[in-house]
């Protein structure tokens, strides 16, 4: 399933599912209830779902990059690769 699809069906994608992610860097991040090493890591590319973060209401995704920094992401800044 792409990951669009699982934001249509309010679903979460399978651990490991790839994307891209598309950051908004300008956007302060924080409403972010994480630690600030996970926003620090968020960059434009591509990376593994990892999670979604827990209170946020499924809207902020855990996403894992090659060099095994996981990121925190909005939905709307994940996409298909």
């Amino acid at each position: 399933m792409k990951i669009s699809e699982y934001k249509k069906n309010k679903r979460f994608p399978l651990h490991g599912t790839k994307v891209r992610t598309e950051p908004n860097l300008e956007n302060d991040c924080e409403g972010f209830f994480v630690d600030n090493k996970h926003i620090k890591g968020r960059k434009k590319g591509e990376g593994k779902y990892w999670g979604y973060v827990p209170g946020s209401g499924g809207d902020i995704w855990w996403i894992e990059h090659e060099n095994n920094l996981i990121a925190a992401y909005l939905t709307s800044e994940v996409f298909d690769i």
